[in-house]
């Protein structure tokens, strides 16, 4: 199951990349006509719309999969490891229950209720913007129950290691005075 989620991933993150690279060579080309042509498009608006917010969507289930989303867990860091779990396996039954509530059900029922709704400028339906609500909520959901398993099993921690990347930057840097880092002048000391 492992596999299949970083095959699903890596897809997520193509797909995202793509929506993403249309969308600007979609608003380019609305600012081009409205602004060198004089003459606005009249469906790129419409079209950057609904590439945004399946960009907005893709992201977010690519991100979820990569347990890259924003997680306030500094507290639960300090927890022992047995409770780390429970308390995780408790976020992923709740993030799950809302991935099948409110994005797979509710966006099934908005995609249905809009599906007949047609747009002004292209030749696309309105369910077409909200069809992407219950694909993404089923891959949330398929990515909380492969995660909850994990946890669970104890095969990924609780809470995985943090990247700090480079060291920190500290206060004592930014005002140009830091002991350990004698070499380094900031511009208002070089000035003076």
């Amino acid at each position: 199951m492992t596999a299949l989620k970083a095959t699903i991933t890596r897809i997520l993150g193509a797909v995202s990349v793509i929506l993403f690279a249309v969308l600007v060579c979609v608003t380019v080309w609305q600012v081009f006509t409205r602004q060198v042509v004089h003459s606005p498009s009249t469906w790129s608006e419409e079209l950057s719309k609904i590439l945004f917010v399946w960009l907005a969507f893709a992201g977010s289930a690519f991100l979820f999969g990569e347990r890259g989303h924003i997680a306030v867990d500094f507290l639960a860091r300090k927890l022992p490891v047995p409770v780390q779990r429970i308390l995780q396996v408790i976020v992923q039954v709740v993030i799950l229950v809302f991935a099948v509530l409110a994005m797979i059900w509710g966006g099934y029922l908005a995609a249905s209720i809009a599906w007949n709704q047609q747009m002004t400028a292209l030749p696309l339906t309105l369910g077409w913007v909200y069809v992407i609500i219950p694909i993404a909520g089923v891959f949330i959901a398929f990515f909380a129950v492969v995660d909850l398993i994990a946890v669970a099993t104890g095969r990924e921690p609780a809470y995985p290691e943090i990247d700090e990347g480079e060291e920190p930057i500290h206060m004592e840097q930014l005002e140009g005075h830091d002991p350990a880092h004698p070499d380094v002048i900031s511009p208002e000391r070089r000035d003076s």
